[in-house]
């Protein structure tokens, strides 16, 4: 029942999206194409589960998070149940002849688990500098980004290149687009944590304060405080504040850092950059609406 109401809750179609967009450079077959659809859904809406839990998250799209109503402990195993359901679709996948597969290592259950590795690292990652009240460098962050918010992404990309049809996409460069489109999905959703009122509605207004989180913003702010001699933002952080009055003098001491301004900036700089990118990968115009 936890699953079924997290997938109630969750309706994002934009992993969907994204592994339609990929396949319109790779061309792999519908049947081994709706195993890969299943496998990163169930991924995808179990770890939403954990990640509640992990961050102490109240509200998953303006509905309470699945373990306030079912309990930690049966949240927990199911989503764990989960995971191993869709390793099985992957095993599942390997029974499926691919032109592709001459080296013997190229094996769908390897990427699943190379792929889940690097999520659970990644979402270590970034838990341990927030329990630990330490903050990272932005080169250290943007690696815990390709890890956790890319895994998703990496694995639905390794999984369709393993089984494509067509040979008109390098590695490398969809590789490096997706490492591009996971840095932008990360930093908007960021950035959209602290100043995107509709973002307030669905979970809690400027929840990555009150969960103590290094976002690109927070960081950003500590860094150019620390510049300064000052400690307001990370003083804030470390008492993960329910007060929206203290959440609103912290979004103000980053407006007055620059950080918002320089955040969209390189939003629109990023963007610009994956428009080029899907550009010189031949045009895709899924890709382009996402």
């Amino acid at each position: 029942e936890p699953h079924t109401y997290q997938k109630l809750v969750a309706r994002k179609e934009i992993r969907d999206q994204m592994i339609e967009a990929m396949n319109f450079w790779l061309k792999v077959d519908e049947p081994v194409l709706q195993k890969i659809r299943d496998t990163v859904k169930i991924l995808h809406e179990s770890s939403l589960l954990i990640d509640d839990i992990q961050d102490s998250s109240k509200m998953r799209r303006g509905q309470p998070a699945a373990y306030l109503i079912y309990g930690i402990s049966q949240v927990i195993n199911i989503a764990n149940l989960k995971y191993f359901e869709a390793g099985k679709i992957a095993q599942e996948l390997d029974a499926i002849p691919t032109h592709h597969r001459s080296d013997p290592s190229q094996k769908a259950t390897v990427i699943f688990h190379e792929s889940m590795i690097a999520l659970h690292i990644g979402q270590g990652l970034d838990i341990h500098w927030r329990d630990h009240n330490k903050c990272p460098s932005v080169d250290e962050y943007v690696d815990m980004v390709v890890k956790k918010t890319g895994g998703l992404m990496m694995l639905s990309y390794n999984l369709l290149y393993l089984f494509r049809t067509k040979d008109t996409l390098d590695y490398q460069a969809g590789y490096d687009f997706l490492v591009l489109l996971s840095k932008y999905f990360q930093i908007r959703d960021d950035f959209c944590n602290l100043w995107d009122v509709r973002y307030a509605a669905n979970k809690s207004y400027c929840e990555d304060l009150t969960e103590g989180k290094f976002s690109w913003v927070i960081i950003h702010g500590i860094l150019r405080e620390n510049s300064k001699g000052t400690s307001r933002i990370m003083s804030i952080l470390k008492q993960h504040t329910t007060s929206d009055d203290l959440k609103k003098f912290c979004c103000q001491v980053l407006e007055s850092l620059g950080v918002k301004k320089d955040t969209l900036s390189y939003l629109e700089t990023l963007e610009k950059e994956l428009t080029q990118q899907i550009a010189d990968l031949g045009g895709n115009d899924q890709f382009s609406r996402i």
